[in-house]
């Protein structure tokens, strides 16, 4: 049954709002690693399942209540993955301020998309309008890079393999495993969930990731040889890429502090000021260290060595800690109101514990054929789940 007509502007401003809380640093950056470890075979790889997980919640969880029960029993995970989300964000753009693809230091501009986008999300109601903003001045960027002699051009990708199997494949399973999983404990999803009807929901789910976000990553696949070659395009390119990418990470971490702040409150004006407060307080703190000077993670043109361990630490939270959760302990009690026990908590843990060493070696060193004994670790055990 079609969605009737009433309710199509609805679903598509949330579908934008879905699209531009999603456009992130792992969808604005993980891809050109991607694309250089392993070809453009690799963006599929990332693409497809991440597309397809993100979708999917808005028909899985048919009811609004799956996803209220979800923000105050697994509160706790919600709230992780959020604090997350920032920490990944602001250390992406610690990065680009003295990485150089632009002359001088970037931390005003810094300063001004994360203050214009979280206040512009904090200060306003629990409306998805603001997302529309973002994702038009995106689009205007990625038309302007073009315009001005943005190519595509992709490095050629060394063959290696394991076992006769391409290195690429060993790391397809985790790929999959995080992003079909990852997308039940960010709080943006669940506030999408919540404010549509079920027929909206799965329109603007599969519209915010089918089309806005998919948008948005064929922008991060384009614009990948600026940071793999840095003469790949000029100095004005390169300005509108990453402001590109600072209003977009703005954006996310106003939603992200937001909703954490927001967590289990109600809508009242007071809880609207009180997660206001906390988000300018947080981008004034930011703001007001801006000028410091931290250890430096740019060891020259191009991706730093330094900042890619550090990078790929934080993925590490999104392909094993995140959905092992989900994996462990959300699925099992779905129906449950009562938040998880201890038991499940110690499972959890100690699963990702186990499992760490080969992520370790996946992710770090590029041994990729040890990811799939990590994820068979985290899957093997849920054999031992602890049912309350």
């Amino acid at each position: 049954m079609s969605t009737p007509q009433s309710n199509l502007p609805r679903a598509a401003s949330w579908a934008v709002y879905l699209g531009v809380s999603w456009t992130w640093c792992i969808g604005m950056f993980l891809p050109i690693l991607l694309v250089r470890d392993y070809g453009i075979a690799a963006f599929f790889v990332f693409a497809i399942p991440n597309v397809l997980g993100a979708a999917a919640m808005g028909f899985v969880l048919r009811s609004s209540d799956s996803a209220k029960r979800i923000l105050t029993r697994d509160a706790l995970a919600v709230r992780l993955f959020s604090a997350i989300t920032v920490l990944f964000h602001l250390y992406l753009i610690w990065w680009l301020s003295q990485a150089g693809f632009v002359g001088g230091t970037l931390w005003p501009w810094v300063v001004t998309a994360i203050v214009a986008f979280a206040l512009f999300s904090g200060v306003r109601s629990r409306s998805p309008a603001d997302a529309g903003t973002v994702y038009l001045l995106s689009l205007a960027i990625a038309a302007f890079a073009f315009y001005t002699g943005l190519e595509l051009k992709l490095p050629d990708a060394p063959s290696r393999t394991f076992l006769g199997l391409p290195a690429l494949i060993y790391l397809a399973p985790v790929c999959v495993f995080g992003f079909l999983l990852c997308p039940y404990l960010d709080a943006t999803f669940l506030r999408a969930r919540l404010s549509t009807t079920p027929r909206e929901s799965k329109l603007a789910f599969a519209l915010g990731f089918g089309v806005v976000f998919f948008s948005m990553i064929l922008f991060t696949l384009a614009y990948a040889g600026l940071f793999l070659d840095t003469a790949a395009a000029g100095p004005r390119v390169a300005a509108a890429i990453v402001f590109h990418i600072l209003i977009q990470s703005g954006y996310t971490i106003g939603l992200h502090i937001r909703e954490a702040v927001l967590l289990g409150s109600d809508d009242s004006p007071a809880s609207s000021r009180r997660a206001t407060t906390f988000t300018l307080a947080t981008i004034a703190a930011l703001a007001l260290t801006a000028g410091l000077q931290f250890p430096r993670i740019s060891d020259g043109p191009g991706i730093s060595p330094t900042f890619e361990f550090g990078y790929r630490l934080f993925m590490s939270a999104y392909g094993l800690l995140l959905p092992a959760y989900v994996w462990l302990v959300l699925i099992p009690r779905r129906h449950a109101t009562s938040a998880p026990p201890r038991g499940a908590y110690v499972l959890w843990l100690a699963a990702c514990a186990i499992a760490t060493p080969a992520f370790y070696m996946g992710f770090m060193h590029q041994q990729e054929w040890w990811l799939p004994i990590g994820l068979g670790v985290v899957l093997i055990a849920a054999a031992a789940r602890i049912r309350s």
